[in-house]
């Protein structure tokens, strides 16, 4: 047996299935995000926030050196039961304090509050959106799994199970 084929193999074969998984990850989040956006439309109570404070976040990504800057937004409201709430706003909307924005609200979760821009896009948007994340998911997972052939067959001097 060629010990370094077996774990080149073995190497393989594990990146192999890490890529199928962050693909099916990713579908997986992208299709729960997309139920929680239909939910909310379908059944989602509407309440009037104002924006209490704004923030940015800067990171620095580890290898690319490249800075990134996220804006965010403080969204305070009241349930319908006059209930206070504040739920922070991560969306590429630029909001300023005092700003009036809508959200909506899954009855009895008002902590997962989004603004109703980002619930109410247009449907080909989301559409779009979506076919793009599960088009990169099959393409990660499909990858793993050639990949992770590729290392069974290296593994295993060309012998497959």
């Amino acid at each position: 047996m060629d010990w370094a084929n077996t774990a080149a193999g073995t190497a393989a074969g594990g990146a192999g299935l890490l890529l199928a998984a962050l693909g099916t990850a990713l579908a997986v989040q992208r299709l729960r995000h997309d139920a929680r956006l239909r939910r909310l439309r379908a059944h989602g109570i509407t309440a009037e926030a104002e924006v209490l404070e704004t923030h940015r976040s800067t990171h620095r990504h580890a290898e690319t050196r490249q800075v990134h800057t996220d804006r965010r937004a403080v969204l305070g409201f009241r349930t319908a039961d006059r209930l206070p709430v504040r739920v922070e706003d991560d969306g590429d909307t630029p909001r300023a304090v005092g700003d009036r924005v809508e959200v909506r609200y899954p009855p009895g979760r008002p902590e997962d509050a989004l603004p109703a821009d980002a619930v109410d896009r247009p449907r080909h948007v989301a559409a779009l959106a979506t076919f793009g994340a599960l088009t990169g998911a099959a393409a990660l997972i499909a990858a793993g799994a050639l990949i992770a052939a590729f290392g069974v067959a290296l593994a295993t001097g060309g012998v497959l199970p």
